[in-house]
């Protein structure tokens, strides 16, 4: 409790001092050995290790002279991390009701009482706050209800939310967040014309793409899947590994191998490993293995990567019937080493897993998991 004793002194001096410069004389300092008095009552209660009484005492001064939001602003704050929601969430209830907070502390109370009610699990009153501050043009208010919506599934308020205030979306990931929200509230109805309005959105999304991608490749409406992954895949190649076996098998369904084989030549530049194995497997199904060998080596001498040195090791041993034998133990080997390494990462808090997850379980940012880059990854 130490701390608090450092953290409330600063308060007990400045009420002090303010009370003594905006009153008359008597009256501050009737009011400042009030404060005094009962400041000291509630350090006497920490001192003699009375903690629920001397914290309730000292938070009740906010209810005589609270001039300084920030130090309870503090306060609260402390209170929250070590888990005491009650506290946390009475004093910024009290800072609300003061008449003296300008428009910016109040926007900043109510926004710390909504995340106390998260903690506590009051959804419906932290609702209430965020909702009145988005409505009032706060965008630190995004944030938080976007979770909030997220956690209770209620995609319909979060896109009303979004159509009714879109200028405040002005983040890439509260927008991604957005567009996610309307490819869920179409999965929900089983309605893709919901899904289509994320596409339109300021800044572009992957999982639009991927879904209606999807959802044409399993009514095997081929030309609409190749129309939609095409244009994921040129815009985020690096989402490559999620479809690109399924955008593939489109193609070759269409008799229209040769294009796919063309876009794997435009997309050698920015791809990563996997694009550079499908490159090597289109030359090796038109006869040029040596060149595929070539290929694939100075690619890997600049980049190298496991799962490159794996494929490597596949096209040596069609091509060394002496050796085939150990390079395929060795590629098992490999292989089993790749099998231990995560798919895919978060980019944001670098959370790993073997599945694809839109919103991240671990930061809860949508659209952060992508398949594993550098020498692991694809």
């Amino acid at each position: 409790m130490i701390e608090l004793l450092f953290l409330l002194l600063p308060v007990a001096a400045g009420y002090g001092w303010i009370m003594g410069k905006n009153s008359a004389k008597n009256q501050a300092h009737q009011l400042n050995r009030q404060i005094t008095s009962e400041y000291s009552k509630g350090l006497k209660f920490l001192l003699d290790r009375e903690e629920d009484q001397g914290l309730e005492h000292l938070i009740n001064l906010l209810e005589v002279a609270a001039d300084s939001v920030e130090h309870y602003s503090t306060l609260a704050t402390m209170f929250r991390r070590r888990g005491e929601l009650d506290r946390a969430i009475k004093i910024h209830e009290l800072l609300l009701k003061h008449p003296s907070l300008d428009e910016q502390q109040a926007a900043t109370s109510r926004l710390e009482l909504a995340e106390d009610y998260i903690m506590a699990g009051l959804l419906d009153g932290a609702e209430e706050h965020l909702v009145w501050l988005v409505k009032a043009g706060y965008k630190e208010a995004l944030e938080p209800i976007i979770n909030l919506y997220s956690q209770t599934r209620e995609w319909e308020k979060g896109i009303n939310m979004y159509e009714a205030h879109s200028e405040l979306f002005t983040k890439p990931q509260h927008v991604k967040a957005i567009a996610n929200f309307y490819c869920e509230a179409a999965l929900q109805d089983n309605d893709t014309q919901i899904m289509r309005k994320a596409i339109s959105l300021n800044h572009k999304a992957i999982r639009p793409l991927y879904e209606l991608g999807h959802s044409a490749f399993t009514k095997e409406d081929y030309v609409k899947a190749i129309y939609y992954w095409r244009e994921l895949i040129s815009q985020f190649t690096f989402f490559a590994p999620v479809f690109i076996e399924e955008l593939a098998l489109s193609y070759q369904k269409l008799n229209l191998t040769h294009q796919f084989y063309e876009l794997l030549n435009e997309l050698l530049d920015k791809g990563g490993v996997l694009i550079k194995i499908k490159h090597c497997q289109a030359l090796l199904e038109q006869g040029h293995i040596e060149q595929a060998i070539k290929f694939l080596t100075d690619s890997l001498k600049r980049h190298p990567t496991i799962r490159g040195f794996s494929f490597l090791l596949q096209l040596l041993a069609k091509q060394n019937n002496d050796i085939k034998d150990v390079l395929d133990q060795i590629d098992k080997l490999v292989t089993s080493y790749i099998a231990t390494k995560p798919d895919f990462q978060c980019q944001h808090c670098g959370f790993t897993s073997h599945t694809i997850y839109w919103v991240c379980p671990s930061c809860k940012h949508w659209e952060t998991i992508v398949p594993s880059r550098g020498i692991d990854g694809f």
